[in-house]
């Protein structure tokens, strides 16, 4: 495979950008600051920021590519949100911030994280499957759901499993399902992921993950 580029996840950053953050640039002028840093295209200060932002953490991930999956690695991938993210990136939230998410099924709140019971997610989600594939979805919800950060998490869990799928060499990337002509389909994801915190029914999620966020890295 040919060296990686920031680039090749454009997918990555528009969906994640665009389902999570609000990011109103399009997917075009999107890949085109990702390739060339242009702006021209990018509609606001905030959507500048979060795509540079996102640009610094998809150069993070392919930088450190063969490094382990854990503690170390997941608070590294949050500390490269400097701009859009958390005051203190990279550090753990506490339990007395009360940091939680509000979806239509109640608020999830779960216990504030400690390197510890990370990594022990982190064991359990990689040795749950072979196929890297799975275990990418399986680390997508499993952080998403643990949220470690005071900001940034659904964006970590996200750039954590594409990191995992370069350094696997299996020519996967897993993408936000996003369809301009579609708004209900992010809506979907976002109500099956909320089911996933909520009710503890992630194999919805991970469904149309496989169905529609895995794609094929073009490098």
């Amino acid at each position: 495979m040919s060296r990686i580029t920031v680039s090749d996840l454009a997918g990555v950053v528009y969906s994640s950008g665009k389902v999570f953050d609000g990011l109103s640039t399009g997917r075009l002028d999107t890949e085109n600051f990702l390739r060339s840093g242009s702006v021209t295209g990018v509609r606001s200060r905030a959507d500048l920021a979060l795509l540079e932002d996102l640009r610094d953490v998809s150069q993070f991930i392919i930088d450190h590519s063969d490094r382990p999956i854990d503690v170390a690695f997941v608070k590294a991938v949050n500390a490269q949100l400097t701009r859009t993210a958390a005051l203190s990136p990279g550090e753990f939230r506490t339990q007395e911030q009360r940091i939680g998410v509000r979806t239509r099924y109640g608020r999830h709140e779960p216990e504030a994280c400690t390197d510890e019971s990370l990594q022990r997610l982190l064991d359990k989600a990689l040795s749950s499957h072979d196929d890297p594939n799975e275990r990418a979805l399986e680390v997508f919800v499993q952080l998403a759901k643990a949220q470690p950060f005071e900001d940034g998490n659904k964006r970590t869990a996200l750039f954590v499993p594409n990191g995992l799928l370069i350094g696997s060499g299996n020519g996967k990337l897993l993408t936000i399902p996003v369809d301009e002509d579609d708004p209900g389909l992010a809506d979907t994801f976002n109500d099956l992921l909320a089911r996933a915190y909520v009710m503890d029914e992630h194999e919805g999620v991970k469904e149309l993950l496989r169905d529609r966020g895995l794609s094929d890295l073009r490098a």
